[in-house]
């Protein structure tokens, strides 16, 4: 069985953060259409969930992807009742969940869709609207830094993405690894409730918890 170190190492190249990426240096007017393309991509966010959001389904080529690979638990805390370490990755399509398995095959990872269930997408825009999805891509948020709020894990990555026809437009991440990249107090909690109330529906779907792995 892979360490979690190995799983989040696959996790971090197949996903890198964009959020906290330092600017290259590059010709004048580089900056400016870094900019205005950000700006493009939330436009088309925003106005993807919105028709979701009024039409009560996924729009055509959406797909909402969920990701985490977390360890280092605080037993202690948890009585002992949460395992050493927690991976599990989702898809959202218009009437589908599915489990997705990172794949290892002649030396390039990719995602396979190990298992579906039929789901009913028509809430899902409303609630990455309602939590604020928009607005903690924008990294306004207060207080401290902090990870993994709701959890008792301190080590590893959570993710939350939408992609149109193949490409992200929304991409919300955490990660304490060797790319640290986490949210302002405020932000924090925003999005491990959203992360949670998408994962606990994928979870219960398939009527088991997120693949847990405790060390022998």
């Amino acid at each position: 069985m892979k360490s979690l170190r190995h799983f989040l190492l696959i996790v971090c190249v197949l996903v890198p953060p964009l959020s906290r990426a330092e600017p290259k240096p590059g010709p004048a007017g580089s900056d400016q259409r870094l900019s205005t393309d950000k700006k493009e991509r939330e436009s088309i966010a925003a106005q993807t969930l919105n028709e979701g959001r009024a039409t009560g389904s996924l729009p055509a080529g959406v797909v909402i992807r969920i990701s985490a690979c977390l360890g280092a638990s605080d037993a202690k805390a948890s009585g002992g009742r949460v395992p050493d370490e927690m991976r599990e990755m989702w898809e959202f399509t218009s009437r589908q969940v599915h489990r997705i398995e990172v794949v290892d095959k002649n030396a390039t990872s990719t995602y396979e869709r190990a298992e579906s269930r039929p789901f009913a997408t028509k809430n899902i825009c409303k609630e990455l609207l309602e939590g604020k999805a928009i607005e903690l891509e924008a990294r306004k948020g207060k207080g401290p830094e902090v990870g993994f709020v709701g959890t008792n894990y301190h080590l590893g990555s959570r993710l939350i993405e939408v992609l149109l026809n193949g490409k992200t437009i929304l991409e919300l991440h955490e990660s304490n690894t060797a790319v640290l990249d986490l949210y302002r107090e405020s932000d924090a909690r925003a999005f491990g409730a959203l992360y949670e109330r998408l994962a606990s529906q994928a979870r219960g779907l398939f009527q088991s918890p997120a693949v847990e792995v405790r060390k022998r």
